[in-house]
């Protein structure tokens, strides 16, 4: 006889609440969806402090590592390391439209969740860079539930002349970072390819595309971008030299720079 799985009920082990029926095996500390939330914002302190002292650090150490690699590789290793490290600039750009995005949210749900949940696509794309270039300084700290940098020391009683300078700079800084992150129209171009939903393939060259890919020099990547929906096939070229490579982890420590001090202040500001 087969046998065969009935999905079962558990209680939400922290309120005692029957938790809607599910197919997997029961397990401890199941909780129902208004507890998995609490407890979620419960973990926003520390998950915060975490990312900024590890997890936001990671793309800028992957991409520093490929382009100590790429000043001594050959031509065709040298074009895979770039295109490393533009995966980790598209990825340190995710990283933070997310957490900005979170961080506008936090009223409705946990950051971690909200940022763990982020997908960046053409809309989410255009929403991040849009909201940032539209907005006064006043608006970005306003969204970001930070004061402005004058207000420090009056708004935040908590820290002393020290702390409260220091959390000053961070918001100056993190506000002129956010700006310089989101000025140039070649970062949302990419930032959109990379949303677009299909895989990003990388090629040594375009001479077999039949036609597309045409303006791809030989020191370039040709990253392929198909978009079924739309019937057409993007193509991007990417310089592997040294030093527009250089200027991209520039573009990926400004985005690191823009998300410790986000949440530096955030902690700060708020006692945390």
């Amino acid at each position: 006889m087969n046998s065969q799985s009935f999905p079962t009920t558990d209680l939400c082990s922290d309120c005692g609440n029957v938790v809607e029926a599910h197919d997997n095996a029961h397990s401890e500390g199941t909780r129902c969806p208004a507890c998995f939330d609490r407890y979620l914002f419960d973990l926003d302190a520390g998950f915060l402090e975490s990312y900024r002292r590890f997890g936001c650090r990671s793309r800028l150490v992957v991409a520093e590592t490929c382009l100590r690699g790429l000043v001594l590789d050959t031509p065709e290793h040298r074009k895979v390391l770039a295109m490393t490290i533009f995966e980790q600039y598209v990825l340190a750009m995710t990283d933070l439209a997310g957490l900005l995005s979170a961080f506008r949210k936090r009223g409705e749900a946990p950051i971690l969740k909200s940022f763990m949940d982020f997908r960046l696509d053409t809309a989410t794309a255009l929403d991040f860079f849009q909201s940032v270039q539209s907005a006064s300084d006043a608006q970005i700290c306003a969204d970001l539930d930070l004061p402005q940098p004058a207000q420090v020391a009056e708004r935040c009683g908590h820290l002393d002349q020290e702390e409260a300078y220091s959390v000053s700079v961070a918001i100056k800084h993190l506000v002129q970072d956010l700006r310089k992150s989101t000025d140039k129209a070649s970062a949302l171009a990419l930032a959109q390819v990379a949303g677009q939903g299909g895989s990003v393939v990388p090629s040594n060259d375009a001479k077999w595309l039949n036609g597309a890919g045409k303006d791809i020099t030989p020191d370039q990547v040709a990253m392929l971008v198909l978009d079924s929906r739309g019937r057409s096939l993007a193509v991007q070229g990417l310089t592997a030299d040294e030093n527009s490579m250089g200027q991209v982890i520039d573009a990926i420590d400004t985005a690191t720079r823009v998300s410790s001090n986000l949440i530096f202040a955030y902690l700060q500001t708020h006692n945390l």
